[in-house]
């Protein structure tokens, strides 16, 4: 159920990824205030849904494979997070001030970017690594405990 939950997110975030692809050919076809409009929606998702989701990730999931892959790899991927957030803070500016445009559309391509290939990584590399080595009780524990994170906010 745990990693269920984590994958359903996944897909959310990949529709986000489709959204802010779309602003971007909105940006780029000169129809700057309808991009920016497609910008402000996405940020709704981006800057909720998508923290409870990494909370989940980081406050759970992580925890549980750094016992299988060492502190390394998972910090890394926290550290991506961590990138994740200054650029939809950014974004979020942007979407208020976007300028002549070209800020925000370099920022829009680095953020698709990112995500595609955070989510990939984790959809190829962690989520297999879980279901391989994860116990049916650390995945109860792990169901758990997402499901506090996601109460809580």
């Amino acid at each position: 159920m745990a990693l269920e939950l984590l994958k359903e997110g996944h897909r959310k975030a990949l529709q986000a990824v489709g959204d802010l692809e779309l602003a971007l050919r909105l940006l780029r076809g000169g129809q700057a205030a309808q991009a920016v409009a497609a910008v402000k929606a996405t940020l709704v998702f981006l800057e909720g849904e998508q923290r409870v989701h990494f909370r989940q990730e980081e406050e759970g999931l992580f925890l549980y494979l750094a016992k299988v892959t060492g502190e390394g790899p998972l910090l890394a991927m926290v550290g991506e997070h961590e990138s994740y957030w200054k650029a939809v803070a950014s974004l979020s500016g942007l979407s208020q001030e976007p300028g002549d445009g070209a800020e925000l559309e370099h920022l829009l391509e680095h953020i698709v970017s990112m995500l595609k290939g955070h989510i990939e990584k984790e959809d190829t590399a962690y989520f297999p690594l879980a279901e391989e080595h994860l116990s049916p009780r650390h995945l109860k524990e792990l169901d758990e405990e997402m499901g506090i994170i996601a109460h809580l906010g």
